[in-house]
């Protein structure tokens, strides 16, 4: 047998190289397609086969009471799965207020019944006025909303000092949702670009941005992309929302109306659920709440001032409502008034925001339901912050005289009606 000797030029030999086969031009294109269809079969058999559809749910529950995570991004799941008489309610954690802590909320006075309204929880913390414009575009461009009466409840901390919280917008911006503004027949260029000059000051990544409005032939290939992950994730997280979603009471299964709840009698039982549940402290909060954050006190030495961006996303976020058809009932709630004494936030000051806020509406032709003399009512908050035992019986009469054309003592209908 030949040798070559130590050190010399065998192929593949010598100084220890590793020898590789020659592989053509054509098999190396074929082997990197066939690996891609495999891929292609692989991640089409994990949207098929392992994650859930966007589909009808369990009938036996109701989702439009559920708060939880991606629930309020993926509008074919909301639009495939709310009831019938379901009207859009975009607001934040005032949908986490369940009957387990206030048993006059809507899960029980509406969802335990058949009234002829419901309302269908869109939001989630943190989430304010720019957040709320992308979800009613994304919403009202589907073409799967019926009821076009919707409410969005405004939360006061949207217009502290710094606009609130919107330096957390990076958090819970929703692809889905923006990319279905962006790529929306029925909004203006001038809203779109209003809403992409605000997501891009806020942190957003200008690729994404970029990618939803199609800006170049790259960029709707990122678009499909994008979507994709934002859609699968939105997807996992369904088996979550299913479980959270309230079994349907007997009689909203049998499906008889119940017709227009007795306010007054809610009225008494959230005075006395309220007064038990608040032994504890002279705020008429609950004592849990008081327990754990009696020191805590965000509102100290606020102001409504210094908040310009959060009002011009308030006034956009109308004007999307306007431009999708959307009628829109503007929820302003009250601040607690004995709290915001002793945090130093004066009434002149509190008064300038509910004017500016009210004002905002009629400019944009939007009715609202003004609960600012409520700042003293004892219960109308369950804390400081969220609606509580008097306060979500209020809202409930108010959002159900708008929806079926009432006169309310609450209420001023869009033209100052």
């Amino acid at each position: 047998m030949d040798r070559k000797p130590a050190g010399g030029k065998g192929r593949g030999r010598g100084l220890g190289l590793l020898s590789f086969p020659q592989v053509s031009g054509g098999s190396l294109l074929c082997a990197v397609l066939l690996g891609a269809a495999a891929l292609g079969i692989g991640l089409l058999a994990f949207d098929r086969l392992v994650l859930p559809g966007n589909g009808r749910a369990d009938a036996s529950r109701l989702y439009d009471y559920v708060y939880a995570q991606g629930k309020s991004e993926n509008v074919d799941f909301v639009t495939n799965n709310m009831s019938d008489d379901g009207h859009l309610c975009f607001g934040s954690s005032e949908w986490y207020v369940s009957k387990n802590r206030v048993s006059m909320c809507p899960q029980a006075v509406f969802g335990e019944n058949n009234a002829g309204v419901d309302m269908t929880y869109i939001g989630e913390g943190y989430d304010q006025s720019l957040w709320q414009a992308i979800a009613a575009g994304a919403y009202g461009s589907s073409g799967k909303v019926r009821n076009r009466k919707v409410m969005v409840v405004v939360s006061p901390q949207w217009f502290f000092k710094g606009s609130g919280d919107e330096g957390k917008f990076y958090t819970k911006f929703s692809y889905s949702l923006y990319r279905a503004c962006m790529q929306s027949a029925q909004l203006s260029d001038q809203t779109k670009a209003y809403l992409r000059r605000r997501c891009s000051e806020l942190g957003i990544d200008a690729q994404r941005l970029a990618a939803a409005s199609h800006d170049t032939p790259l960029d709707a290939i990122n678009d499909a992309a994008f979507a994709a992950a934002d859609s699968w994730r939105l997807r996992s997280q369904i088996p979550n929302i299913v479980s959270l979603a309230p079994t349907k009471s007997a009689i909203r299964a049998s499906g008889q109306p119940t017709g227009e709840p007795d306010w007054d009698t809610l009225l008494a039982s959230a005075e006395a659920e309220g007064q038990a549940a608040c032994t504890n402290n002279d705020f008429g909060v609950y004592d849990e709440f008081w327990e754990k954050n009696h020191t805590y006190d965000p509102e100290l030495f606020q102001n409504f001032d210094d908040a310009s961006d959060e009002y011009a996303d308030f006034a956009c976020l109308l004007q999307v409502c306007r431009e999708v058809g959307f009628e829109p009932l503007v929820c302003i709630l009250p601040v607690h008034g004995q709290w915001y004494d002793v945090s130093n936030v004066s009434s002149d000051e509190r008064q300038r925001y509910y004017e500016a806020i009210r004002e905002t509406c009629q400019k944009a032709g939007a009715s609202y339901a003004d609960f600012s003399p409520y700042e003293y009512e004892r219960y109308f908050l369950c804390d400081t912050v969220h609606p509580g035992w008097k306060g979500w019986v209020r809202i409930e009469q108010a959002f159900y005289d708008f929806v079926n054309g009432n006169d309310d003592e609450y209420l001023t209908r869009a033209g100052g009606r």
